[in-house]
């Protein structure tokens, strides 16, 4: 009986020693644990991104990306506000990252949710539609706005307290009025159609549009929704005619559009200067402790990660990947090109592996 022990004993040891052995040779070894990515971004970047997401697993097979998107004011108060864990930031606005998010910037309170941002993408704004959409054959570069004054014709913007093409829209409406000389076109488009409405007030060679707290369309016409992409659904049925759209999103989506000139589309650092005769201003008392002013500028896309971010060594890998490696020719081959460099305003403390990849850029 005891020689039956010591046999049986030996059997399980060499099975015990075995079994990992023969996995080694025959590729069967255990992999690592999955770790989880999380990415917040903006809506305008969800669909560049999920392609990423598959480009990066197949890269790191033992990283399980999340992507959520979300209007990008909406990215930061899921941090700053509602206290998600999350280990990447990308904007639409990289100015919301140092308003929203930097200890310093931030009045009545003493957290600092990030320190730096990176500048990685522009954009331009167009106005989209459909063959199915009224006066598709006839709207033009040169009679887009007569066209959405049309009493017939039903447009749509994101909502401004949360996604930034949403503020950017009512100021492209502001900037087509100063550029096409046309003193109603702001009044008829949005004020109308709000209850309570938008504003303007004259401030020198600035006019400042106040947002209203409560954002209630009191007419068909507009229709609002959280973010850009959204929006898309909502042109494709006929929901609406046209809206305001990235023409990064347009490509992607295969949508038509009519290009903006550049004094009203916010696509080129060369027009800053017009851009900034108009500004947006909440009174959304959301925005009291930080003084949430959007100044018209150029459209710059920013990423982050917040000092809170469970594996901010993933988000570092996922940062090279997109400014440098498959990442990048992904973006570039959807319509929406990565700077080279890039660009950040603190490059002293960001993350080593990042350094080489941006530039300081230069003050405003």
């Amino acid at each position: 009986m005891r020689k039956l022990y010591f046999v049986l004993a030996a059997f399980f040891i060499v099975l015990l020693v075995s079994v990992p052995l023969f996995s080694i040779f025959f590729g069967r070894e255990e992999s690592e644990e999955t770790r989880i990515l999380k990415i917040f971004c903006a809506g305008s970047l969800v669909l560049p991104m999920n392609s990423v997401e598959e480009a990066f697993e197949a890269a790191y097979p033992n990283v399980d990306v999340q992507i959520e998107g979300h209007g990008s004011i909406q990215v930061i108060r899921h941090v700053t506000e509602i206290g998600d864990e999350v280990d990447l930031q990308m904007l639409a606005d990289y100015e919301l990252i140092p308003t929203m998010m930097y200890n310093e910037l931030m009045a009545e309170s003493n957290i600092s949710f990030s320190d730096w941002y990176i500048r990685f993408a522009g954009n331009s704004i167009v106005l989209a539609y459909t063959d199915n959409s009224r006066y598709s054959d006839e709207v033009t570069a040169e009679n887009w706005y007569e066209i959405l004054r049309q009493s017939d014709v039903k447009f749509g913007f994101p909502d401004p307290l949360i996604d930034a093409l949403g503020y950017r829209s009512p100021m492209i409406i502001q900037l087509a009025e100063n550029y096409y000389q046309d003193n109603a076109l702001f009044e008829d488009l949005v004020t109308k159609n709000f209850d309570p409405g938008f504003y303007a007030v004259e401030l020198d060679d600035v006019t400042v549009l106040v947002v209203p707290e409560l954002l209630n369309p009191n007419t068909e016409k507009i229709a609002l929704r959280a973010s850009s992409v959204q929006l898309v659904p909502l042109l494709e049925s006929g929901g609406i005619d046209y809206c305001f759209l990235y023409k990064s999103n347009a490509e992607q989506y295969g949508v038509k559009y009519v290009e903006l000139p550049f004094e009203v589309n916010l696509g080129s650092s060369e027009y800053d200067d017009v851009y900034q005769r108009v500004q947006i201003k909440f009174e959304h008392q959301r925005f009291g402790s930080v003084g949430l002013i959007r100044d018209g500028k150029t459209i710059y896309y920013g990423l982050t990660i917040p000092n809170n971010a469970p594996n901010p060594d993933l988000a570092i890998d996922m940062i090279e990947f997109v400014l440098s490696g498959e990442g990048k020719n992904v973006f570039n081959n959807l319509q929406h090109p990565i700077y080279e460099p890039s660009f950040t305003d603190n490059k002293a403390i960001l993350p080593q592996e990042l350094a080489a990849l941006v530039e300081t850029e230069d003050s405003d």
